[in-house]
This record gives C-alpha cells, sequence and structure tokens, in this order.
C-alpha cells in the first residue's frame, strides 16, 4: 500500500471519529434537552393530578373534610362546589390525561365512592409511568372509608 493511501486512510479515519463525536454529543445533549422538559412535564403532571385526588377526596368525603378545605379553598362551600370544581378540572385535563383517566374521573364526578376514586387515582398513577400496584395493595381498604359509605 502506498503512503498516500495511508494517509487517506488516516485521515479519513480521523475524520470519522471527529464526526462521529460530534454526532454523538449533539445526540446526547439532545436526549438530555428532551428528558429535562420530559421531567418537568412529569413534576408539573403529578402535582395536577395530586390536587385532582385531594378534591376528589373532599368530594367523597366532605363532611370530614369540610375544615381543611376552607383552610386552603375558601371558595368550596359544599359537597356540589367541590364536584363544580372536578368539572373544571377535567376539561383542563383534555390537555394532558389519558382517555382512561377522563373517563374515570368522569365516572367519579357522577357517583362520587371510594372505589371510582381509587380506580381513578391508579389510572393517574398509570398516566405516570409508575405501573400497576401489587395485588396485596391493591386489595388493601381501609374499614373507616366503607363505614362512610354504607352510612
Amino acid at each position: 500500500m502506498e503512503l498516500s493511501n495511508w494517509i487517506s486512510l488516516v485521515t479519513g479515519l480521523f475524520a470519522g471519529l471527529g464526526i462521529g463525536t460530534a454526532l454523538t454529543s449533539l445526540i446526547q445533549h439532545k436526549l438530555k434537552k428532551y428528558e429535562a422538559v420530559h421531567s418537568s412535564l412529569r413534576k408539573d403532571l403529578e402535582s395536577r393530578y395530586r390536587v385532582i385526588i385531594l378534591l376528589m377526596y373532599a368530594a367523597y368525603d366532605f363532611e370530614t373534610n369540610k375544615s381543611a378545605i376552607r383552610i386552603n379553598r375558601p371558595d368550596l362551600k359544599s359537597k356540589t362546589d367541590v364536584l363544580e370544581e372536578l368539572k373544571a378540572e377535567w376539561f383542563n385535563m383534555l390537555l394532558f390525561s389519558s382517555d382512561t383517566t377522563q373517563k374515570l374521573l368522569h365516572i367519579f364526578i357522577s357517583s362520587p365512592n371510594i372505589k371510582n376514586l381509587k380506580e381513578c387515582a391508579l389510572s393517574m398513577r398509570n398516566d405516570l409511568g409508575r405501573g400497576s400496584l401489587s395485588d396485596e395493595l391493591n386489595k388493601l381498604e381501609f374499614k373507616n372509608v366503607n363505614k362512610l359509605e354504607n352510612s
């Protein structure tokens, strides 16, 4: 092999490595940027879902939560006010939640009970990419919550 061919081969190899390194750096930068945006959106979504779950719990058991609601949201004076707020949240959620979560919140608003609250919260968990609960955790219930439902 002639010297000029070796020089061409080595030069090509170095050029290829330089372009490859630059391309790798560019891809890594784009992925990190995407990850940062995705992480920020996920935190915002989680915060929004936490508020909605608290509103759902207030709608389910308004009398027990009345004083806490007055402190944080003095505009919500009755269970009907909380349900109206959840209806507004339902429309806001059209921007970011899954069809399943939308459907389950709609069911909860129509029939605010602990079973519907739990199903909707689990759907929100799924939207956040956290997966499903184990069967053992999924079967857990609070006895005092069931007592409220039966009264």
